[in-house]
């Protein structure tokens, strides 16, 4: 099992793991099918990491290797602050689940980017890390956390690799530095040099023969492995094997001061694994580059829409940012110009009698108040205050300390300040209380989301299963694949699917199927080949007293007569203790009317009344969708899909079922409904076409010769009908 979004070395790894014939499983988040499409086949679940579906997961599938792709996961957007709390808590995640439900080997894949500084000699695994850059701090918290988990019951193994290059297999992956180090030499003829003096490089099917050795090997003497490449570069050697590849000359922009070396030591894992890298840097180099001259057209749109949309997103934050400020600027103004219009008023009008008792600052502290909320309160205090001091002076004529000096203006102060927290602080309640169930309703919509995800799980495992357990070639296995078919909800395509389920399971050619209809009588509707077609349109099952004793006991009926009009066998399928299927085999060997056969008939007969009930339930629940209220009619886009599938690439005269065209009269739909419902049998479907069409039609299971009778029947009960042929079809 991999874990990490597909790239570079992830898609490698899978093609090479696919060569080496392992069953591969990916947890690899959302749209991981899109990504994955040209991939040789494994199986994928497109769920997060750091979710619960993990434990699901792994709990079933019990995979023997987990592979965390860690440094060489591509999908990582390191700029991003979330990023660091979020590979952390999808590693644990994926540990945790691991070694609670008994993985063999977890494989943590890191870099040589853990050390810091610049060394002179290769770097072994005793080699202390130590580095400044939180990407490789976060990587290296990974070994940390990894080596916790390290016991007899979960072998941990840590790779850390030099830089992995190569070409890269879809135009959507993120582009390897030597990659981009030939695009930027095809584009401008210059390349940015790396950050190191000299480094090690390897070629990303050796790193994958690398991860595949370890991932093979039961055993191993230590936890942590350097792998090394086939030997040490730097940027301006580079550069001349790009000049030389592309025959103009390839320079590359001067640095301030000397970068570091660094390169790693694998002559543990050499010598125990057996392993030594095999891809030449020239060679290597020369595949990177020619992928990138193949699809540089490609390559520089990719990049110059990146720009655009960067350009795009730095233009939209401004403007956030400026709205922000403008807003908050804007009822700032909006306070001091409700204060203003109220001073206004008290100066003309707050000497009159009928206003004397009447503190116009007061009415603008509680507005403020509940209009701009608890910091603009504030505000508003200070500025009645000031107001007040204003007023007080205007009518004594006393200086500012005078007026400050009366208790009563420090009261009225303590009274306003008092009243716009009360009032704001209820505000704030308010809309904390409205923020929580805001919060409760994210929660649940979240659990459910968690409970749908975790129902997607089951689904893909199930089918996960179903390819294991046929692997093994056995016929239970089969028998589970084959009614697998029956896995839908529609009552009628459960019936259909079930002829071909017996027809393989039974091993018998001609199967047909009859329902139940009105009285005693059962209807044909569907068989597997045209001699079963043939069979009788009804039959009254009181004609034929050993199959009705035999069906309705819920048993399997079984002829031993030769040369008789019943079919060899006959399984009743039940719903709410009803008759209402029957499916019928003909033309069976003489030695196949065997306890086993019939016991096996039983069983797939108990299996398809089992789909039908669960058929008939999702059908009952969103019958709402499908019909018009308190009738059987069909909304249009409903009964549009049922003519599809009936008649779509069929001629015709060919077709089993016909379109009949009913005139609705001055009649309302439920009582065109009712009607209908006692002329027209379960399997014919009653729907419309336009939602203000004046007619209903019928999708009746009549061919072209049979229609007439039909349409006869309906005219003489008092419904104008005819047969038409609808557009389209």
């Amino acid at each position: 099992m991999i874990v990490g979004e597909y790239g570079f070395m992830m898609n490698h790894l899978i093609e090479r793991l696919y060569r080496e014939k392992c069953d591969i499983y990916t947890i690899a988040g959302k749209r991981a099918k899109e990504k994955a499409a040209k991939l040789p086949p494994h199986n994928i679940f497109e769920f997060s990491t750091n979710g619960l579906d993990v434990k699901y997961i792994i709990q079933c599938v019990q995979p023997e290797t987990v592979i965390f792709m860690g440094a060489q996961d591509d999908a990582f957007d390191w700029k991003n602050d979330m990023t660091a709390s979020h590979y952390s808590s999808q590693l644990t995640n994926v540990l945790l689940w691991s070694k609670t439900n008994q993985v063999k080997h977890f494989i943590y894949l890191s870099t040589m980017n853990v050390f810091g500084g610049s060394y002179e000699e290769a770097l072994t695994e005793e080699s202390e890390p130590g580095t400044d850059q939180v990407k490789d701090m976060i990587i290296y918290n990974g070994e940390c956390l990894c080596r916790l988990y390290n016991d007899a019951a979960m072998k941990v193994t840590i790779l850390r690799f030099p830089l992995v290059y190569g070409p890269s297999h879809f135009l959507h992956e993120r582009l390897n530095p030597i990659e981009a180090m030939c695009f930027d030499a095809k584009k401008r003829g210059v390349i940015k040099p790396m950050e190191y003096g000299s480094f090690m490089v390897i070629y990303v099917s050796d790193a994958v023969d690398a991860v595949f050795k370890v991932a093979m090997k039961e055993t191993s003497s230590q936890h942590i492995y350097h792998i090394e490449g086939k030997r040490v570069t730097t940027s301006e050697e580079l550069s001349g094997m790009l000049t030389k590849d592309s025959e103009n000359p390839v320079k590359v922009e001067e640095k301030e001061g000397k970068g570091r070396n660094i390169s790693l030591n694998g002559t543990e894992f050499s010598e125990e694994f057996h392993y030594s890298p095999l891809i030449e840097l020239e060679t290597g180099i020369m595949r990177t580059n020619q992928f990138v001259e193949t699809h540089f057209e490609a390559l520089n749109e990719k990049e110059l829409t990146a720009e655009e949309r960067e350009k795009k997103e730095a233009k939209e934050q401004f403007k956030r940012n400026m709205r922000t400020i403008l807003h908050k600027a804007g009822r700032i103004v909006e306070n001091i110009v409700l204060f203003a219009f109220v001073m206004f008023i008290t100066c003309q009008f707050g000497h009159m009698d009928m206003f004397s008792g009447l503190d116009f600052l007061l009415l603008y502290v509680l507005a403020a108040s509940v209009a701009f909320g608890i910091g603009h309160s504030i505000l508003a205090v200070v500025l009645a205050t000031g107001g007040n001091l204003y007023l007080r002076m205007l009518e004594t004529g006393q200086g500012i300390s005078a007026v400050l000096s009366q208790y009563s203006v420090i009261f009225q102060f303590l009274f306003y300040f008092i009243v716009a927290i009360m009032i704001s602080y209820t505000i704030l309640r308010y809309k904390l209380s409205m923020k929580e169930q805001d919060e409760q309703m994210e929660d649940l919509q979240e659990e459910y989301e968690l409970i749908y995800d975790v129902n997607k799980t089951n689904v893909e495992i199930k089918r996960v299963f179903e390819d294991r357990l046929l692997n093994y070639g056995d016929s239970i296995g089969k028998i589970y694949n084959i009614v697998s078919e029956l896995d839908v909800l529609d009552p009628e395509k459960i019936a259909v699917a079930s002829l071909g389920v017996v027809c393989k399971i039974m091993n018998v050619q001609d199967v047909c199927i009859y329902k139940t209809g009105q009285g005693e009588y059962f209807h044909f509707i569907e068989a597997t080949t045209g001699e079963a077609r043939n069979m009788k349109r009804a039959i009254k099952l009181s004609d034929y007293p050993r199959m009705q004793q035999a069906l309705e006991t819920r048993d399997i009926f079984v002829n031993h007569q030769i040369g008789s009009e019943l079919p060899r066998m006959a399984a009743p399928i039940y719903s709410e203790n009803k008759l209402i299927y029957i499916i019928m085999l003909w033309n069976m060997e003489f030695e196949q009317l065997n306890t086993y056969q019939k016991n096996l008939f039983l069983v797939l007969a108990k299996i398809i009344t089992s789909s039908l009930e669960k058929g008939y339930q999702y059908e009952e629940v969103g019958r709402q969708q499908k019909y018009y209220e308190n009738t059987n009619v069909m909304f249009p886009e409903v009964f549009r899909q049922q003519i599809e599938e009936k008649l779509k690439d069929v001629s015709y005269e060919q077709a089993e079922y016909s379109v009949i065209k009913i005139d609705m009269g001055e009649e309302s739909l439920e009582e065109i409904s009712k009607k209908l419902g006692e002329l027209v049998r379960d399997e014919d479907k009653i729907g419309k076409l336009e939602d203000e069409d004046s007619h209903v039609y019928i999708l009746a299971h009549a061919g072209y010769t049979d229609v007439p009778f039909v349409v006869n029947k309906l005219n003489k009960n008092g419904l104008k009908s005819k047969a038409v042929i609808i557009d389209g079809f």
